[in-house]
């Protein structure tokens, strides 16, 4: 038995958790909360412990609508009571007409037994669920098929829905994470960094700042609706429309923005609509938009619209992909020939190769590190996890600092702006002075090991608790050396997103020296990430190869 399986949570555990969740807005966010959030909780505290129970129980279920005969929890000791006074006091409300907009959700809570009730027609029973749905939707109206559930299944709705998603949106700071955080800690899955609550800031300064991040996850929902009904052309629309409609977009809400723009590029682009996928892309500030871009105007031919592009890129840009995706395809363009080799083609070309046993043909890695190990040498697994797990012991407080307004809620696993420029500007000078406080080899592992050992098994972005990881940090770190790593955690901290990956696949060392090596077997290609840190570390002194993988016949 594991040590969560002993872990038991009180009977009403989740009535102490919204409970909590309520009081921490209230805390950090009664400056923006509107008469109906106030009007909402009033109303709730109002209510018997066992009705707020059930009420809670109904919005952490997925649906807005549940089977009121059917409902059994067993620390609620007069259910029919508690419903009753939910009914009574408006937070559910029987199935009527009134909720003739909610076809499909009643439908898919529906069994097909029941729908088949609903159809005159005799032929449906060797359909499907989903088939008999869609003729009831095209078929029969809305009203009178929920006149007919109503009167064949007693089935509440529950009311109060957007109070209670704001209010979980504005603890979260997001619409993805849910009540389920707080079971994951408390039985022990997850631990993450103890912050004292009077640290954590608001992730929304102002009422618009909210509703902003709000208004653009709502667009998110309706794209991937939207996606599955609608032609490019009506899509676009769309898009432009939403685009024209937002003035003075918060600034919080701007990265979701840039992605949402993102996704609808490339759906228009995977769509065959270039045209259109170009003018998305043209307003989305994100280093791929620029790369999809150029590929979207050399199919429609407008090669020199493409290589001004790429000539910009090349020119102003700071990514490593985007620039040395600029650098080849412009190259392409100019020479019209699209087996001018790339470079990172030519690296491959390069490379030193070695012949392994077939039977690794599903892990070449693991066959590599073999191959290492006849020779007598060390291997081991490093790619990301490595760089990424130093990055996150060396910077294990930056990162965690709640002076810096990045610390929301108690289940937030990084800083919120991590991902942004914000993050290496804002602690630069703090960042800086800390790599300068190591003077020495023997004073980065003390710290390192230090931090590993005090907060071992804690939500960190970067490390990765598993077995071996401090070794295998120790060991490289002393192989590396210490000014060539505070480089590198310094080019890291610069662009989080881009600079925390691509790392090589192996590291290998013996009394000799070591090397960090990407394995590619004959089908892989090289990324323009990976070639970026192979000339990275060539140029700052870190050993580090391509090494081509074959096998034995």
């Amino acid at each position: 038995m594991s040590e969560n399986e002993n872990i038991v949570l009180p009977p009403k555990y989740y009535l102490d958790y919204f409970n909590y969740l309520l009081d921490f807005v209230k805390d950090k966010y009664k400056h923006i909360l509107e008469e109906k959030e106030w009007r909402f909780l009033r109303k709730f505290y109002a209510l018997s412990e066992d009705a707020q129970c059930l009420f809670i129980r109904f919005t952490n279920r997925k649906g807005l609508f549940f089977r009121s005969q059917r409902l059994k929890y067993e620390e609620i000791e007069n259910l029919p009571e508690a419903l009753a006074e939910l009914l009574s006091k408006g937070f559910v409300e029987d199935l009527s007409v009134n909720h003739a907009d909610f076809l499909l959700e009643l439908l898919h809570l529906s069994t097909k037994p029941e729908l088949l009730k609903l159809i005159p027609e005799k032929g449906f029973k060797t359909k499907s669920k989903g088939e008999v749905s869609e003729w009831i939707k095209d078929n029969l109206e809305p009203a009178q098929v929920v006149e007919e559930i109503a009167l064949g299944q007693p089935l509440v709705k529950v009311n109060f829905e957007y109070e209670v998603t704001f209010f979980k949106f504005l603890f979260f700071g997001n619409r993805y994470m849910d009540m389920t955080e707080f079971v994951v800690r408390d039985l022990g899955f997850i631990q993450y960094f103890s912050h004292d609550e009077d640290k954590l800031v608001a992730r929304f300064e102002t009422r618009k700042d909210a509703e902003d991040k709000w208004m653009i996850s709502d667009q998110t929902d309706l794209f991937e609706k939207l996606k599955k009904e609608e032609t490019p052309e009506a899509l676009y629309d769309w898009f432009d429309t939403m685009v024209d409609t937002i003035k003075d977009l918060s600034e919080v809400a701007k990265p979701a923005l840039e992605r949402l723009t993102l996704k609808i590029g490339r759906h228009l682009e995977r769509q065959k609509s270039e045209e259109l996928a170009v003018e998305v892309f043209k307003m989305c500030a994100l280093p791929m938009a620029k790369e999809r871009r150029v590929r979207c105007l050399v199919k429609l031919k407008h090669n020199e619209e493409a290589l001004a592009l790429c000539e910009d890129m090349m020119a102003n840009s700071s990514n490593a992909d985007e620039h040395l995706f600029a650098k080849d395809f412009s190259e392409r363009i100019l020479s019209k020939s699209k087996r001018k080799k790339k470079l990172t083609t030519e690296k491959l070309h390069e490379a030193e190769r070695i012949y392994i046993n077939a039977i690794y043909k599903g892990n070449v890695e693991l066959g590599t590190i073999e191959h290492y190990m006849a020779e007598g040498k060390y291997a081991i697994f490093s790619e990301n996890h490595l760089w990424r797990g130093i990055f996150g012991l060396v910077f294990w407080d930056i990162i965690f600092d709640p002076s810096l307004v990045a610390f929301h809620h108690p289940f937030q696993r990084r800083p919120s702006d991590l991902h942004l420029p914000d993050f290496y500007l804002k602690r630069k000078e703090h960042i800086h002075e800390h790599l300068e406080s190591f003077q020495d080899m023997e004073s980065l592992l003390l710290f390192m090991g230090r931090k590993f050992t005090d907060h071992e098994g804690i939500a960190n972005p970067f490390v990765i608790w598993m077995e071996g990881m401090w070794e295998s940090i120790r060991i490289a770190t002393q192989y590396i050396g210490l000014e060539p790593i505070k480089e590198v955690l310094v080019h890291i901290c610069q662009d989080i997103v881009e600079n925390s990956r691509g790392f090589p696949d192996l590291f290998v060392w013996d009394e000799n020296g070591y090397e960090f090596v990407e394995v590619k077997s004959p089908t892989d290609n090289l990324s323009n990430r990976q070639l970026y840190w192979l000339n990275y570390f060539e140029e700052k002194g870190i050993n580090a190869k391509v090494l081509r993988v074959f096998f034995e016949e």
